[in-house]
């Protein structure tokens, strides 16, 4: 678009006006607008240097938009210019072909409204890319400047969650270590008691869930993500009484419960029929579950009665947490909710400790702490894939990363079918190397295609076949057809992971989970 003689009577008031000194009234001048923000507009000449000016109310003026000005009269000691002549990016159509078939990839229509937005965010940021920018703008993250930063160090495999952990453990490893008794108590203790605590309340959650069941004669028994489900209410609302912030006693934590069970029935959740069980057997339970909370209690006081309390230890054990163990092929259940929690107290007590440093310590934990939380908020924020998180993961002693994609199929909504769902594998391993593993379950037949980075690796893939073939059946499923092939092209990622299913796998699929 091309403009002649825009608005002529308005002047734009030039801030930094050291790339226009010697220039006189009439002088015409070309840049290109490189920044607009609250009114004020930065523009870079072509020989390099650059100014900034206000500009008047309503004018909307796109970064990369080439302008021709021409100063004016001085305004007391201020330079004065106007625009005569502005050319704004052409947007070709192969650009918006492109767009298209990226929001189409990623199951998002391409409406006008969201071409559009992804076109003014390629202006304002010619290096990021239609892919990236699409992705941003399909997830309404496309104003967010941390999330452009982020979108980038995901797609190019720049950021690592364990990494991230294990440099931020060491870091407050340190820092505590350093610290007095008093400081190490009061920010470790409260983690600790909640720590230990967590087991104690998913047994009791486990307990109360089994006595529904007992007594129950309507609908199918409560299981698994029921006891998830409820654990975690139970746990967030005796959070006080099992760090000590409010009296552990059953009248108390009896109410309390009693409060959780009338809440069950507020929005939909796994326990929204409620729970049918009697007050006796709930007060038993409640008798147990106090007198390991206060064993726990006990226990952890005394660690820091000692004269050096393994502060390593304790730092290990807590970000352990946040880990999914995969020890001889045995999984365990994995809450994602629950590692998600972990990891936001590992930022809480990443923000305490550098609080409690000195300044040269504080600015060595900031910036980690800021990845991690910028990373979860993207996680959070992600809307093309029902779930979309990186997993820490213990792998027979190995620490590493897996990525969690949950992502939506075209014709379904609500859970995932186990009889009929594709997902996709993405995990670095200690001995094998990067493993990638695309996987289609149609009736419970499963079609497994591998990719690893060499012949070598392939030939000892499919050495795994009968193994593979009992640990599905063990599961219910059968193994309908395995493949192995080396890589030919970059790894999948959260840009790509869509269409390059559809490929490996030869089908018109849409993937549902990746690890």
């Amino acid at each position: 678009m091309k403009i002649d003689g825009l608005l002529p009577q308005q002047f734009f008031q030039i801030q930094s006006r050291t790339a226009l000194e010697g220039l006189s009234v009439g002088d015409l001048i070309q840049g290109r607008v490189t920044a607009l923000d609250n009114g004020l507009l930065l523009v870079t000449l072509l020989d390099g240097s650059s100014f900034s000016a206000n500009i008047p109310e309503g004018y909307d003026v796109p970064p990369g938009t080439l302008l021709t000005l021409q100063i004016g009269e001085r305004a007391g000691d201020q330079i004065t210019a106007r625009i005569v002549r502005m050319d704004t990016p052409e947007r070709s159509n192969n650009q918006i072909s492109q767009i298209t078939r990226q929001l189409q990839a990623l199951n998002i229509k391409p409406s006008e409204v969201l071409v559009s937005s992804v076109l003014d965010l390629l202006d304002e940021n010619p290096g990021l890319g239609i892919d990236k920018a699409s992705f941003l703008a399909a997830n309404g993250m496309e104003s967010d400047p941390a999330m452009l930063e982020t979108v980038a160090k995901l797609a190019n495999r720049e950021f690592d969650l364990n990494q991230n952990l294990q440099t931020l453990s060491r870091i407050l490893e340190d820092t505590l270590s350093g610290a007095d008794r008093v400081s190490q108590e009061s920010l470790l203790r409260p983690l600790l008691l909640e720590q230990e605590a967590e087991q104690a309340v998913r047994e009791m959650a486990g307990r109360l869930i089994e006595l529904h069941n007992e007594t129950s004669k309507e609908g199918i028994p409560l299981g698994q993500e029921a006891k998830l489900f409820l654990a975690r209410q139970l746990h967030d609302a005796l959070s006080g009484s099992i760090t000590g912030h409010e009296p552990l006693d059953e009248g108390r934590v009896f109410d309390t419960l009693q409060s959780v069970f009338s809440n069950l029935s507020q929005g939909k959740n796994p326990l929204s029929g409620g729970l049918n069980i009697e007050d006796n057997p709930i007060r038993e339970v409640l008798g147990d579950f106090i007198e390991v909370i206060q064993r726990v209690a006990a226990k952890t006081g005394e660690l820091f009665k000692q004269e050096s309390p393994d502060i390593k230890k304790i730092i290990n054990n807590f970000f352990e947490k946040a880990y999914v163990r995969a020890e001889d092929g045995d999984i365990r259940s994995i809450d994602l909710k629950e590692k998600a929690e972990v990891l936001k107290k590992v930022l809480s007590l990443a923000a305490d400790t550098a609080m409690l440093t000195d300044e040269k310590g504080g600015q060595a934990i900031r910036p980690l702490a800021q990845e991690l939380t910028d990373a979860l908020r993207f996680f959070s924020q992600v809307n093309t894939y029902h779930v979309f998180m990186h997993v820490p993961l213990i792998i027979n002693q190995h620490q590493t990363t897996g990525e969690l994609y949950i992502m939506k199929r075209r014709a379904r909504k609500g859970r995932i079918d186990p009889n009929q769902f594709t997902l996709f594998i993405s995990l670095n391993t200690q001995n094998l190397g990067l493993i990638e593993t695309f996987l289609n379950a149609s009736s419970r037949y499963v079609t497994i295609h591998f990719r690893v980075g060499s012949s070598h690796l392939a030939d000892f893939v499919r050495a795994q076949r009968k193994d593979l073939y009992e640990a599905l059946e063990k599961k219910g499923y059968k193994l309908a057809e395995m493949k192995c092939r080396v890589f030919e092209d970059e790894p999948v990622n959260l840009l790509n992971a869509g269409e390059a299913t559809e490929s490996v796998l030869g089908m018109n699929a849409r993937v549902d989970l990746r690890v």
